[in-house]
This record gives C-alpha cells, structure tokens and sequence, in this order.
C-alpha cells in the first residue's frame, strides 16, 4: 500500500498519524496519507 507524507518547503516529511483512503466503488484501500494539524 502507498503511504503518502506531507510536502513541505520541497522536502518529504513524514507526518505522525495516518488515514487511510479508500476507492468510493470498490471500498478498496487505495493508500494511507499523513494527517495534517
């Protein structure tokens, strides 16, 4: 599964908590992406 991290000022910072996203159809998850403050 792909984890996807923040961007910040050009870099790729791993955030501390993750949710998961998931295809509306199917119900598939699709990747985790970092929670943002």
């Amino acid at each position: 599964m792909k984890k996807i991290n923040h961007w910040i000022n050009g870099k790729n910072v791993a955030g501390n908590d993750y949710f998961q996203t998931t295809n509306p159809a199917t119900g598939d998850v699709l990747a985790e992406v970092a929670s943002g403050g």
